[in-house]
């Protein structure tokens, strides 16, 4: 029918929840359209508490819940052009049936909506809300499975964006973001990316059979996916995997501070780097100059040399961790009387970012 806004029919229907990603990846083959699904971690098991919400200039609505499938209106405002405006769109939120904390967010249609309202939302919704964290090895492991299982001739980087560790002189370590568009097969893009010490934000990819592009598909570092076809494929290659990964880390960051036991006991997390990281005390320094730069706390060196220990404070909500290093391979975190999820979620993303990725594992259960 001429004239018909498929979008607006789609977010007018009520959707059953079993059918929902399906019906997104129905949408995108008859529109071309795009969507984008953000996992996120929650600390209620359940998404009504988002009704009503107000974010800034933004307003979250609640318009109808069927199951674990919740559709929701966001108004906001925002300038453009030196004018002030405002806007409305539509996002769906789709409760993991196994995961009770864990859910995913889709936009569907509008990047401006995306960008200027729903992303902020959630960014700002921290720490009720937790955003995912991908490791870059992780990240390829899903890019190498995605193409393997698909059948797929090759995934061709289109777009990347990407942080480079960097030492400023001999003093500083600092993240240099570049953004580049290097047409590079996965391969080539990962190896260039560990060769230069950095890690990808975010990897923008067309999926190859043979000559033909069959979509366009996007993956960040927080888990985020996009998509313009081969939706439900992404989302089983990418978003499921990083919901698992969310609900692994709710449950292995959680009643790690002291105060949450009778005998006061300490549960350490390790960062295995799974080689001789630390063979040269040299870079016990590089390491105390990655963590001065965490920013919304205070860090403080008790010892660097021959070991590394130091304390750290989160000024967020007051949570407070000592940080070792004993040998070549590991640094051991210590929450200590107050440790909350989302402040040991902040600090191992800072580690990552800032110095190195490594394995993360209980210090008690030192097991993948």
């Amino acid at each position: 029918m001429k004239g018909l806004d498929y979008i607006a029919a789609f977010h007018g229907h009520e959707h059953e929840p079993d059918k929902f990603v399906v019906a997104v990846d129905s949408l995108l083959n008859a529109t071309g359209a795009t969507v984008r699904a953000i996992p996120f971690g929650c600390d209620q098991t359940s998404i009504g508490w988002l009704d009503g919400v107000e974010c800034g200039d933004k307003r979250a609505t609640l318009l109808y819940c069927k199951q674990n499938l919740s559709a929701f209106r966001l108004d906001y405002k925002f300038t453009e052009h030196g004018q002030k405006k405002t806007d409305s769109g539509r996002f769906f939120v789709l409760q993991q049936p196994d995961l009770p904390n864990v859910f995913v967010a889709f936009s569907v249609g509008s990047t401006p909506f995306f960008r200027r309202a729903l992303l902020p939302l959630f960014e700002w919704l921290y720490p009720a809300v937790m955003l995912a964290f991908v490791a870059n090895q992780k990240l390829k492991r899903l890019l190498d499975t995605f193409k393997a299982e698909g059948g797929y001739t090759n995934l061709i980087i289109t777009r990347a964006s990407q942080r480079l560790r960097y030492r400023e002189g001999t003093q500083t370590r600092k993240i240099m973001p570049m953004v580049s568009w290097p047409d590079m097969t996965l391969s080539e893009a990962f190896q260039w990316i560990e060769e230069h010490n950095g890690w990808f934000h975010s990897l923008e990819f067309e999926v190859m059979s043979h000559e033909r592009a069959l979509a366009a598909i996007g993956v960040t570092r927080q888990g985020i996916v996009k998509a313009d076809a081969l939706f439900a494929r992404a989302y089983e290659a990418f978003t499921i995997p990083v919901c698992k990964t969310i609900h692994a880390n709710l449950k292995l960051f959680s009643q790690r501070a002291r105060l949450e036991r009778p005998d006061l006991s300490a549960l350490p997390l390790v960062i295995d780097f799974e080689r001789d990281q630390f063979r040269d005390v040299e870079e016990n320094r590089r390491l105390i100059e990655a963590m001065q730069l965490l920013e919304g706390a205070s860090v403080s060196v008790l010892h660097g040399n021959p070991y590394v220990h130091l304390s750290i404070l989160d000024y967020h909500d007051g949570s407070a961790f000592d940080l070792w290093v004993l040998d070549r391979h590991r640094l051991i975190l210590v929450p200590q009387l107050k440790a909350s999820v989302p402040a040991i979620k902040r600090l191992i993303n800072h580690i990552f970012d800032d110095y190195a990725e490594g394995r993360l594992l209980d210090y008690t259960n030192p097991q993948p």
